[in-house]
């Protein structure tokens, strides 16, 4: 029983991972719980809360940036309730016109099939160890 719950949050992270690409964010939403809490380690340590606060954390991710785009590129199964997210980030500088591509690490925890956490996190170390993975 425990690996189909884990095989289902895969697919719901990843039907959210399309939505977002479709700009459905209404569609994102309906896989999220209300107290919904986003943590972001870098730079500064930031808690969001609610949706409002997941809109915000993304906003405030992408700021800096124009044409970015973000696709996953790997999706773990870390345990019941985690899925760890590759994300492959591209974009080019609103200030200084450069090109970036960077991967960040995203940890997804849900309960009764919603999203209830976003940990945004810069290295695979820090994911796995958000998830209780080992490398």
């Amino acid at each position: 029983m425990l690996a189909d719950v884990s095989e289902e949050n895969v697919e719901i992270v990843r039907r959210g991972y399309e939505a977002y690409a479709r700009a459905d964010l209404d569609a994102v939403r309906k896989d999220t719980d209300p107290d919904l809490v986003v943590y972001r380690k870098d730079p500064d340590g930031a808690r969001f809360d609610g949706w409002d606060g997941f809109l915000q954390a993304i906003a405030e991710w992408v700021e800096d940036f124009e044409e970015f785009s973000i696709t996953p590129r790997e999706f773990i199964d870390a345990n019941d309730d985690q899925v760890v997210v590759r994300v492959h980030q591209t974009a080019v500088g609103a200030q200084s016109g450069a090109p970036i591509e960077a991967d960040f690490w995203f940890v997804h925890t849900l309960r009764d099939a919603r999203l209830t956490r976003l940990d945004m996190l810069v290295s695979k170390a820090d994911a796995f160890a958000a998830a209780r993975l080992a490398e």
